[in-house]
């Protein structure tokens, strides 16, 4: 056990989505802290507040509740005071580093180690945790599919945004939760180069490059598959930045297998757009984890040592983007496999399907 193997005598975890990894427990703290704490030799504890005692109390597995009052409270049934009483005597308590500062701040005399052991966790999926992203995986790509045959210049971008709630209304009730995030949009010209602007739901699909994205979390699990496609022909400039993006794309796919940097993902991916002379052209890391979240570890990036490991789910979407010219970015869902990897997402991905004429 983890605990253990750090000499910790207890482990904090205060994020929503930590929590409900580890306990199939989801809620909206709304202000107010949720504390769940690990022993190496005890069960586990809730510190909750006393409005979502209830709510936690589940029969799946076996742990202990205690409780304070609010947000803040009157002297003795503060959640730091809790906190406090529970950890007397621990000399060494670690917390996962996405914690908020103000959690340490309020207990000053604690040994706090912060570490990484719930975020390692996540970004090993399991068989359950596989299927779940891999059953969201297709509703993207079924959306993005049939974006691509319904677009064409003119077509209305609320028309794509509302597409995923008429393909996949009994999907979408029949696997409710309030995490869910069901997007799909067309980024035209004017928004494309912007890869993390709103586009106008006023606005209409034009030439291009315009970026379809589908991005959704479907009962817990994410996934996402984007394209760069045209609805007239492009220029022989347009046509290049797009072999541009696709070269980038190639390699990326090449390296993914167990035992390969992060960072050297990144790292060959610029100098692969760097022979085009484009690499001033890239706005961020060719991809990311995707579990719970659409982002989360391992992050494919510059400076991330973390290696890949067989059953790490990743967004492969390298990307260059133009001032007011457009954007070029494909995206899809892959997982790593023991000698490589597999698609969740399927969409076309080569220039002569992405002409919509």
């Amino acid at each position: 056990m983890k605990i253990k193997e750090s000499n910790l005598d207890a482990y904090v975890v205060t994020d929503p989505e930590d929590i409900w990894y580890l306990t199939n427990i989801n809620y909206s703290p709304e202000q107010r802290p949720f504390l769940f704490l690990l022993f190496p030799d005890q069960k586990p504890l809730f510190i909750v507040p006393k409005l979502e005692e209830t709510h936690v109390e589940v029969p799946y597995f076996t742990y202990n509740i205690d409780t304070y009052f609010d947000v803040t409270s009157e002297k003795g049934h503060n959640w730091y005071e809790v906190l406090a009483n529970v950890l007397e005597g621990k000399k060494r308590v670690g917390i996962e580093n996405n914690a908020q500062l103000f959690i340490t701040q309020e207990e000053p005399n604690i040994n706090w180690i912060s570490k990484t052991i719930i975020k390692e966790l996540r970004a090993v999926k399991s068989a359950y945790e596989l299927n779940k992203i891999k059953f969201t995986a297709k509703q993207c790509s079924d959306v993005l599919c049939q974006t691509l045959d319904m677009v064409k210049t003119g077509t209305a971008i609320a028309e794509a945004y509302m597409l995923p709630y008429k393909m996949k209304q009994d999907i979408i009730q029949n696997n409710f939760s309030i995490t869910n995030r069901i997007t799909n949009c067309v980024w035209n010209a004017d928004y494309s180069y912007m890869p993390h602007s709103i586009p106008d739901l006023d606005s209409i699909v034009k030439a291009g490059p315009n970026i379809d994205i589908s991005i959704f979390r479907i009962a817990g699990y994410a996934a996402e598959c984007e394209r760069t496609f045209f609805t007239e022909e492009p220029t022989s400039e347009e046509a290049e930045h797009f072999q541009q993006m696709m070269a980038a794309r190639k390699l990326m796919l090449s390296m993914i297998h167990p035992g390969v940097e992060a960072a050297e993902i990144e790292r060959k991916v610029l100098n692969c757009l760097k022979e085009y002379g484009v690499n001033d052209k890239v706005l961020h890391r060719p991809g990311h984890g995707i579990g719970l979240n659409n982002h989360e570890e391992p992050t494919l990036s510059l400076g991330n040592s973390t290696k890949l490991k067989e059953n790490m789910v990743i967004s492969v979407e390298p990307g260059i983007y133009f001032n007011n010219h457009g954007g070029y970015r494909h995206s899809d869902t892959v997982r790593v496999t023991k000698d490589g990897y597999e698609f969740y997402t399927k969409a076309p991905d080569k220039l002569d399907d992405l002409i919509l004429k």
